[in-house]
């Protein structure tokens, strides 16, 4: 049952308690309240902790990591609900084939779709913070908010983890990635290319040791390649590589006697990547092909390379991040002598509906 309180009223801007405030009802939490009605804390150690957790709270549940990208780069759908144990999904390809027919024809091609059905598993992800009953009474002696960098780190530590299984899945647990997943899964049927050799040298295949026009060779071809495989069904709207080698586009020229950069010169003449961002470097790929020493041949056919690009035509129907239980904290408890908050998401990983959406370069570093 909750209770209400008289309590200090809360500045917006901070939500602090300050001693200085006038007097409000405020309503606690039951969680709160049954910590009160226990004896766990007084009546103004109640109203204090709780304003200072919905302060804390509200803040963690904003904080943006921008270097990490996995959210930023698919579409996400959080459907399902706490719940939910498996996602049955559909990875797939249309087929079909339409012919000139007689007019009593019985026989007509069929228009299809090929394709297989994975189910995924939906995990818990979870973490705590805590505070002790001696922090809690000096922020509210000293008029200080409580350290909200707990919460931030836990926050911090969820989105690490999320990130990662984004990126590479977690095979132990059935958690499909971008570039890795089970044994089976859609990551591991995406087409894998070496880029050309170097004219000067056919052992070599990096950037490093390419000409201007050889690295821009590479974007075009990979970018060309996808709509011409599709049928120009799917077309490429980013690019994917390591930081270093985005530098290398945006730091080399396109010629001795040219001050445009080998990135603004590609961006301005190709049909479909038009923009600096959509091509985006992510920490996660520097060094990462292959990613798995089992999948070394998968990933590098040409043996020359463990870095590549990779080159996307993205979008809800090619592939997504499943989340159905976002991120959240749990109603604070005791814990011998500290007042604990335990947070948990659910996550399931990358539905790759349709692997031929994305097409992996080898061999440019």
């Amino acid at each position: 049952m909750s209770k209400i309180v008289k309590a200090f009223a809360i500045d917006e801007a901070t939500r602090a308690l300050l001693v200085d405030q006038p007097m409000v009802d405020v309503q606690l939490s039951d969680a709160v309240s049954n910590l009160v009605n226990q004896g766990s804390m007084t009546d103004d150690e109640g109203v204090f902790f709780q304003r200072q957790l919905e302060y804390i709270q509200a803040n963690s549940y904003d904080v943006l990591y921008p270097e990490l990208k996995g959210r930023e780069l698919f579409a996400l759908n959080t459907e399902g609900g706490e719940g939910i144990e498996t996602i049955t999904y559909r990875s797939y390809d249309k087929r079909g084939e339409t012919k000139i027919i007689a007019g009593k024809a019985t026989d007509l091609p069929r228009g299809d779709i090929s394709g297989k059905e994975y189910s995924i598993s939906v995990r818990t992800l979870g973490n705590a913070f805590g505070y002790s009953r001696q922090e809690i009474a000096s922020a509210k002696v000293t008029g200080m908010p409580l350290e909200a960098r707990k919460a931030e780190a836990t926050r911090r530590s969820y989105e690490e983890k999320v990130n990662q299984i984004i990126f590479f899945g977690s095979p132990d647990n059935n958690l499909h990635g971008f570039f890795d997943g089970p044994a089976g899964a859609p990551a591991l049927t995406c087409t894998r290319t070496s880029v050309a050799a170097s004219a000067a040298n056919a052992a070599n295949f990096g950037w490093a040791d390419k000409t201007p026009d050889e690295i821009i060779a590479d974007l075009t071809t990979a970018i060309t390649k996808m709509y011409s495989d599709t049928k120009m069904l799917f077309r490429p709207d980013k690019i994917i590589m390591s930081v270093t080698s985005k530098k290398i586009l945006e730091n080399t020229p396109r010629s001795l006697q040219s001050d445009v950069s080998i990135l603004n010169w590609f961006l301005a003449n190709n049909s479909f990547i038009n923009s600096a961002s959509q091509i985006i470097d992510v920490n996660e790929v520097a060094g990462i092909y292959p990613i798995r020493s089992s999948l070394a041949t998968a990933f590098d056919p040409s043996g020359q390379s463990k870095e590549g690009f990779t080159v996307v035509a993205s979008g809800e129907d090619n592939m997504r991040v499943r989340e159905p239980f976002p991120y959240m904290h749990l109603p604070v408890q005791l814990k011998g002598l500290e007042f604990e908050i335990n947070c948990y998401g659910r996550f399931a990983g990358v539905e790759m509906i349709r692997p031929a959406a994305v097409q992996h370069w080898m061999g440019i570093a």
